[in-house]
Order: C-alpha cells, then sequence, then structure tokens
C-alpha cells in the first residue's frame, strides 16, 4: 500500500507540473497575439490666467480651448491655426484619437481625468487668442512610451501623466506634475 500512495504522489506531482506548463505556455501565448499598449491615467489641471486673451484695452476674455490626444504631432505643429479650428479632424486625419472643446474664463480651472487611448504619444493644446500673430497659440507634450497591456493593470496603473495647462496671457506652457 505505501507503494502504490508513493506512486500516485508521483503521478499528481508529474499532472500539476503538466497542467503548470500549459498554463503557462497558454499565458505566453495570449502575450504574442494581444500587443496593446497601456492606457495612461491622465490628470490635466488646465487654468486660465486672470490676464488671459485681452483685448485692445488690456481686459481679460474668455478664451476658447482644445485638448487632443494623438498618434503623431506632425500635422498638428506643422498646421496653421485657422485650419485646425475649421477643420481638425480632416486636418489631424488619423493621428486624431480625442478631442476635447472648452471656453475657459479668466482665471478659471478645469480638470479633465481619464484613461487615455492606449495609442496617445502626445497631448496637443490650441488656444484661440486675439492676437494670434503675437501669441503662442499651440503647445504639445510627448508622453512617456506606454508599456504593454497587463491583465493587472487595470486596477494598478503603471503609467500616469499629471500635467499643469497654464492658458496665460499670450502663451501655453505646459507643466508635468509630480
Amino acid at each position: 500500500m505505501n507503494r502504490t500512495y508513493q506512486r500516485n504522489r508521483e503521478l499528481c506531482r508529474i499532472a500539476n507540473l503538466f497542467v503548470i506548463c500549459a498554463l503557462l505556455m497558454g499565458i505566453v501565448g495570449c502575450r504574442s497575439v494581444q500587443d496593446v499598449k497601456e492606457q495612461t491615467r491622465l490628470d490635466l489641471h488646465i487654468e486660465a490666467a486672470d490676464n488671459v486673451n485681452p483685448d485692445e484695452k488690456g481686459r481679460a476674455a474668455p478664451i476658447q480651448v482644445r485638448i487632443y490626444e494623438l498618434k503623431n504631432d506632425n500635422a498638428f505643429t506643422s498646421a496653421d491655426f485657422y485650419s485646425l479650428q475649421d477643420n481638425d479632424k480632416a486636418v489631424l486625419g488619423n493621428d486624431l484619437l480625442v478631442s476635447d472643446e472648452f471656453i475657459l474664463r479668466p482665471g478659471e480651472v478645469r480638470i479633465i481625468r481619464r484613461k487615455t487611448n492606449p495609442e496617445t504619444t502626445v497631448i496637443g493644446v490650441l488656444a484661440g487668442y486675439r492676437g494670434l500673430a503675437r501669441s503662442q497659440w499651440r503647445e504639445t507634450y510627448r508622453l512617456a512610451e506606454a508599456p504593454y497591456a497587463s491583465w493587472y493593470r487595470e486596477w494598478w496603473p503603471l503609467k500616469k501623466a499629471k500635467l499643469d495647462i497654464n492658458i496665460g496671457q499670450r502663451a501655453i506652457v505646459v507643466t508635468e506634475l509630480d
């Protein structure tokens, strides 16, 4: 009986080892099929300065702002303001993943929190200043390269981007926060 018990125990160990190897091969096999990048947890703090977008008399005025998630920034950085303003979807084409548009009053703060598209590599900011020729109306921020997605990253994301976007009097400044 002792001999039979040892033999059954050995067979169970071999069967367990076989099951573990099969599971590992299945996980590794699925990994090559799923080459999806992890989403970034995006936290944007957008603030219009108290003296934003001044008129001829120096009075601050509301300003139109657009935030873009882009695959690539080539089309965004080479386009003129009016092309982006009037027809951004056609100008940016497949590089455009997500866009938000809103008006900020002087001193107003807007918070955007979400997960990015997995293909997002650049955040683009566009502001409709009165004097475009005297303003820096466009700014970009390149995100760090995303790792490949893992099943547990849904709850414990590796990649986060906290950005402070200051819509100043005549320029946009994007800074990474800790």
